[in-house]
């Protein structure tokens, strides 16, 4: 079973968000691994929009920021009221990426839709 075309550009999203935060030379190696795979999707006669790939980065960063000042609050024991506003925009943060990983999985055939069961 390959991997779908959402998953990997989701990933290439959080890889590259990791190589620009971190130091870890794997990232670069998997980030690798993921392009190539994402590739051979092209080779076989897919377009992937790079719109695509640039959506699931900016909301994939605006959620890095997000879980990032969750932490802090966290460690700084904040009111529960601003970690459930910061828990709710989280929630709509995965709402958008799943719509965008959704829409991939529709024009690319490739894959399952993410459908979410309270």
């Amino acid at each position: 079973m390959e991997i779908p075309i959402s998953e990997i550009i989701d990933r290439i999203s959080i890889l590259r968000l990791k190589i620009e935060n971190g130091s870890n030379p794997s990232f670069k190696e998997e980030l690798s691994v993921y392009e190539k795979a994402l590739e051979q999707f092209r080779k076989r006669g897919i377009r992937i929009k790079s719109e695509w790939l640039e959506e699931l980065y900016m909301i994939n960063k605006y959620q890095w920021g997000l879980e990032s000042s969750l932490r802090e609050m966290r460690e700084n024991k904040s009111e529960l009221k601003e970690l459930g506003k910061l828990y709710i925009q989280i929630q709509i943060s995965n709402k958008k990426r799943m719509a965008v990983k959704n829409q991939i999985t529709e024009e690319t055939g490739s894959g399952f839709k993410d459908i979410k069961v309270n």
